[in-house]
């Protein structure tokens, strides 16, 4: 992941809390600044734009879903049963939990913005990939086509978070998209 600055880092987390609890039109770039304690020039020096700073916010937050996914993935005790559910599980908290996220992620997930935001999408399913991979090689799974499988299921989350059942909170949400995405996944016999 990339390393930021200690003012970098500050403004990012200034912003995403800002972001987070006030529409994107209500947040000016004079508030974060002095909240994160810095010159609004100094602002200016990293990021160009209000548009820069808040998908500098998500690529952040999404680079780091990706690791901690990386992490579960990497673990060699787990079944590809139980990465698939905490890849879910994470996934739904980052985007379910968070509404702005997902509504802003819906732009970027498939009109890349920029290299680096292609190559972290890339990433990400990649690793959905590789579990679903190993899944069917273990038995586990069934899949004629992994490649699409894990581009659907972030796709699924996502839309899912934009536009939940009323009434749907967050255990409610994992629980069904666990269960959906396992039972597609899940070999006939």
């Amino acid at each position: 992941m990339k390393e930021y600055s200690d003012k970098e880092a500050r403004i990012l987390d200034t912003a995403a809390e800002m972001f987070a609890n006030k529409a994107f039109h209500k947040v000016l770039l004079s508030d974060v600044a002095h909240a994160a304690r810095v010159g609004k020039g100094t602002l200016y020096l990293y990021f160009k734009s209000k548009d820069d700073l808040y998908f500098a916010v998500l690529f952040r937050g999404f680079s780091i879903l990706v690791d901690t996914l990386k992490m579960y993935t990497d673990q060699p005790d787990l079944s590809p049963t139980q990465k698939m559910e905490n890849i879910i599980r994470e996934m739904s908290i980052f985007m379910f939990m968070k509404a702005t996220n997902a509504h802003l992620l819906s732009r970027v997930m498939h009109f890349p913005e920029s290299g680096e935001w292609q190559d972290k999408r890339t990433e990400l399913w990649g690793l959905i990939q590789g579990v679903i991979e190993e899944g069917v090689e273990k038995g586990e799974f069934e899949d004629t086509n992994p490649r699409f499988t894990s581009q659907y299921i972030p796709s699924f989350i996502r839309s899912i978070s934009i536009f939940p059942p009323e009434g749907l909170d967050h255990e409610q949400f994992c629980t069904h998209a666990c269960n959906f995405v396992l039972k597609a996944l899940k070999p006939d016999r």
